[in-house]
């Protein structure tokens, strides 16, 4: 092992940048889900103790939180800097499980079990993930490399690592105890003389006194736990789809080769003039990770029913000692069968993905509804825990505080409230003249309650999840059902509202953002294309907006009789604009003609345009 020193350290070089590369790309490409919203919300604060007291009240040990805190003060908040810390925990693991495997077996099996690890689905997933699930996982390959190292030689610089490690991972998630309990079990077993097994139990203990502290925390956290189905709605039973996924995320698609190659991991094979001879010793190693893998599947199963505790993200915690188990049982193979198999195994690895949730797209949702919304207007979300990745993506792209946003969870005022939810909602939107709303598939008793509390619904957009869920965005005026049509065009579309804004657009650029709300006065049979332009004291048109309704996400053809639908557009003003009165007009047309619908308003003549407002602009968009 020294004399090829150099030759391994390049070798787990190349292996910690194929998993660097893995995990980077694309880190940002799918939007945060609702456990990713849940940690940008706990990582709030204000510093070290708001963590550590908001920590208290979830489900989750506060380590992790904690550092996300401190990490997002130094980088930001994006989806790319957040998901980097775990990114980052994922290479440690690899390179951890490279010298645990080594250390316990041989370099060879180091390199195999890292290079397996690099290329595991589900490593990488919740490496992509800003969550707690690879800092678990590192953390217990870390415990159980310096546990061992302080079994084989009782060096106080082992026995601190192990102390620190194990530490830090109980104070990162509660399965860490799974890696304890293993310590004890395996220390029982195998440690002699007495006078050694009682340095190792008061070590042990060490741990378990420095966690004491928060212990008492857990035990008040589990007494509510499943009092708040908000905590654990994730999990899943124990039916034969939910472990055969779990399966196939810990051991791939080709799980009767890796779960054989895993089981010869627990023996040890040499070749003697082309004979293979079995070997159960050394035991103290091979117990000890059988121990690992099979402690925690066992137990979390065991447990399901009666305490739901069962998802993939937890089984993360075994994904090491599988990596390496399996690291062992190529090595056991002879020369030949050990290149074969293992580079079709890699090539497998590379070109298929076993391990992958595609997650709800809650940053176009955030952008259907932004592109579209006024500063004022509430936006209500009916998404159950979403609603998190939700608030985040709205306020990134408002540069905000969520918490500093008209945002209202339905999920968690009806918590809140209970009995009187509809009271206290009415109250809220009393005096709000539109609101957005954003529905898991259709939910149509809300809905009724709205347009019976003087509500019209106007707009909606979809979003597909997964092909068959859907995300509806709605937007909700307050409208008399006798409001007057202020005009109509060809007798086909009725105007009946019509407002103007001037804002600022990100670049700080003057514009002018126009709401219309239509109704059909007729089904159309083709897709108009609506105007809304601005003409000069001389009546040229100087900026127009030409487009199908909502940029063509509302075309006319699906337009219903009885409904009153919403369109906006924005006029981007001209930088040199003169100061002048000037005319804030609309028009529809079919595209092919270019023929404007005639305009009928108030009796007058027929003309190709309606004039929606006068105003006076100073030339600077004021």
């Amino acid at each position: 092992m020294r004399k090829n020193r150099g030759m391994w350290l390049l070798l787990l070089v190349l292996i910690l940048g194929l998993a660097f590369l893995i995990r980077v790309w694309n880190l940002n490409k799918e939007s945060f889900w609702a456990d990713e919203g849940w940690t940008m919300l706990l990582v709030k604060g204000p510093g070290l103790s708001g963590v550590v007291q908001t920590m208290a009240s979830d489900q989750h040990p506060p380590l992790y939180f904690v550092l996300m805190h401190y990490w997002i003060a130094l980088t930001g908040n994006s989806e790319f800097t957040t998901r980097f810390l775990s990114l980052m925990w994922s290479v440690v693991g690899v390179a951890l499980i490279y010298r645990l495997a080594a250390d316990s077996f041989s370099p060879g099996t180091g390199a195999i079990a890292a290079l397996l690890l690099a290329l595991a689905d589900n490593d990488t997933f919740l490496a992509q993930d800003a969550r707690h699930y690879t800092q678990m996982a590192a953390l217990a390959t870390a415990s159980t490399l310096f546990y061992l190292r302080y079994f084989r030689k009782p060096t106080r610089i082992n026995g601190i690592a192990w102390l620190l490690a194990s530490i830090a991972l109980m104070y990162t998630h509660y399965l860490g105890g799974f890696i304890l309990i293993i310590q004890l079990v395996h220390m029982v077993i195998f440690a002699r003389p007495l006078r050694r097994l009682g340095d190792l139990l008061l070590r042990w203990g060490a741990i378990c006194l420095a966690w004491l502290p928060w212990g008492f925390v857990f035990v008040n956290q589990s007494l509510v736990r499943y009092t708040r189905p908000i905590l654990f709605q994730s999990t899943w039973e124990n039916t034969p789809a939910a472990l055969g996924i779990v399966r196939n995320d810990l051991t791939g698609s080709q799980y009767a080769v890796t779960i054989s190659l895993l089981l010869l991991g627990l023996i040890y094979v040499t070749y003697k003039g082309g004979i293979p001879k079995l070997s159960w010793r050394p035991a103290w190693p091979t117990v000890y990770m059988a121990l690992w893998l099979a402690v925690p599947i066992v137990v979390i199963i065991a447990i399901n029913p009666y305490y739901p505790i069962l998802t993939t993200r937890n089984f993360l915690l075994v994904t090491p000692v599988i990596a390496l188990l399996i690291g062992h049982g190529f090595m056991n193979l002879d020369r030949l069968a050990r290149t074969v198999v293992l580079t079709s195994f890699v090539i497998v690895s590379l070109l298929t993905v076993d391990a992958y949730f595609i997650k709800p797209p809650w940053r176009q949702v955030a952008l259907d509804i932004l592109q579209y919304r006024t500063a004022t207007e509430p936006v209500l979300m009916n998404v159950w825990t979403d609603d998190f990745a939700l608030r985040y993506h709205i306020g990134r792209d408002l540069h905000a505080d969520p918490a500093t946003l008209p945002l209202l969870s339905i999920p968690e005022w009806e918590d809140t409230y209970r009995n009187n939810f509809y009271p206290a909602l009415l109250q809220y939107l009393n005096g709000k003249n539109a609101f957005w709303i954003a529905y898991w598939n259709k939910s149509d008793e809300l809905r009724h309650w709205f347009e019976q509390q003087g509500f019209v619904q106007t707009s909606q957009q979809v979003e597909t999840h997964l092909d068959v869920n859907k995300i509806f965005i709605y937007r909700f005026d307050r409208l008399k059902a006798d409001a007057p049509v202020l005009a109509t065009f060809g007798d086909r579309f009725g105007l009946l509202g019509a407002t103007a804004e001037q804002q600022k657009s990100d670049s700080g650029a003057p514009e002018l953002r126009v709401d219309l709300l239509w109704k059909p006065l007729q089904k159309a049979d083709v897709d108009y294309s609506f105007s809304v332009f601005l003409l000069d004291p001389s009546g040229r048109s100087v900026i127009n907006h030409d487009s199908s309704p909502l940029d063509g996400r509302a075309p006319t053809s699906t337009w219903q009789l009885g409904e009153v639908r919403f369109d906006s557009a924005t006029l981007t003003l001209p930088a040199n604009l003169p100061a002048g009165t000037y005319s804030l007009a609309v028009k529809i047309y079919y595209y092919v003609d270019q023929k404007p619908l005639p305009v009928t308003a108030n009796g007058a003549a027929r003309s190709e345009y309606f004039v929606v407002q006068h105003m006076a602009l100073d030339g600077t968009g004021g």
